[in-house]
């Protein structure tokens, strides 16, 4: 016989804005069940590992509020500290501007965050993969949940969203990662060109190591992900381990993203910088407003059109600059020749400006 839970809130994903919004539901007095299909959260994961530093953030999302709690990380999560952006061409030609930053373990990060959600006063459940939704009844392969709204946090491409009538992401990058064991320069690279055709190579240093990893445009590549990952490691002859991947929204934040049965948040809400890949900071931003959305509206009514309204001013502008920019860059890489002589043109400084998300030309 299925089990049956009744809760105010059902997070669906344990990953960064799942977590996120689990916790501050919890804190302003919401009964919340947080589910992860994976058996042990955090494991495995794709993920670039790194992480602007907290001036960084507030730079690059000035509008955004909370930044000094959120980002708020133990020293013990910070794998390596960088201060040093290098972007190179696909001739090789170097680009190298401050950037601080610092890498983190994505798995212990991961469980960190829904530890916090746990201590907030939210239940846990781990193995526990989210099916349908029928009316306030929620289907997992574990139990049956009555929930008064539900929060998709359920990755790129959401279950929920399409659960809930909600847009789901359309452009959708492959990305693959893996570890490597060995000495690295603290300085993070990203590497553009053939090498990783619509989107880019990197490697991010990590104490004893790197990140190492390859996101491609399915629209511009010629092959998979995998072999460009295998070329490059090869190429730059790195011995890395197993890759694992995923894919990546690309196509800018999703509207609308609520309804008055529940959320998307995260990369399921296409919460992601389109210029560079990294969506951690927008998950934890939007993540806190989902949980305190979520949780005024099951306790006075509040209308859930606030966490539209919150994202909208938080974080959309500039993920629409990145996205705009983004749209522009694509004109450049049928050729190699444009897309060097594009990044000549650009120079350091204003690509500086587009990996913080502003504006080509202010």
């Amino acid at each position: 016989m299925t089990e049956k839970i009744s809760t105010d809130i059902l997070v669906v994903g344990a990953g960064p804005a799942g977590s996120t919004a689990a916790e501050y539901a919890a804190l302003r007095g919401a009964d919340v069940l947080l589910i992860e299909r994976k058996k042990e959260i955090g494991i495995p994961f794709a993920c670039g590992e790194f992480l602007p530093s907290i001036d960084e953030v507030k730079r690059i999302f000035p509008d955004a509020l909370d930044i000094d709690t959120l980002f708020d990380i133990p020293r013990e999560l910070i794998s390596l500290e960088t201060h040093r952006l290098r972007i190179y061409s696909p001739k090789l030609r170097i680009y190298e501007f401050d950037f601080d930053g610092f890498t983190t373990y994505r798995d212990r990060f991961d469980r960190y965050l829904a530890s916090k959600a746990l201590k907030a006063g939210a239940k846990v459940l781990t193995g526990c993969a989210f099916i349908s939704i029928n009316g306030d009844r929620v289907m997992t392969n574990q139990c049956e949940v009555q929930a008064k709204l539900v929060i998709g946090a359920d990755g790129p491409r959401s279950r929920v969203a399409t659960s809930l009538g909600l847009p789901r992401n359309k452009e959708l990058y492959p990305a693959v990662t893996a570890q490597a064991i060995g000495d690295f320069e603290p300085v993070a690279e990203m590497y553009f060109g053939n090498i990783a055709p619509g989107g880019y190579a990197w490697i991010l240093p990590k104490r004893g190591g790197a990140n190492i990893g390859v996101g491609i445009s399915p629209r511009f590549a010629w092959k998979t992900v995998g072999e460009y990952f295998e070329e490059f490691v090869k190429w730059k002859q790195i011995n890395a381990g197993k890759p694992t991947g995923k894919y990546v929204p690309m196509g800018g934040p999703l509207n609308p993203n609520y309804n008055d049965k529940g959320l998307i948040v995260g990369d399921a809400a296409g919460h992601v910088m389109a210029v560079n890949g990294g969506g951690i900071p927008i998950a934890l931003i939007c993540g806190k407003i989902a949980g305190e959305v979520a949780a005024s509206c099951v306790r006075s009514g509040e209308s859930m059109a606030r966490y539209g309204e919150a994202c909208r001013k938080q974080v959309e502008r500039p993920l629409r600059t990145a996205l705009r920019t983004k749209i522009l860059a694509d004109l450049c890489w049928g050729s190699q020749r444009r897309l060097e002589l594009a990044m000549r043109i650009l120079g350091k400084r204003r690509m500086a400006n587009i990996i913080r998300c502003r504006r080509l030309f202010p």
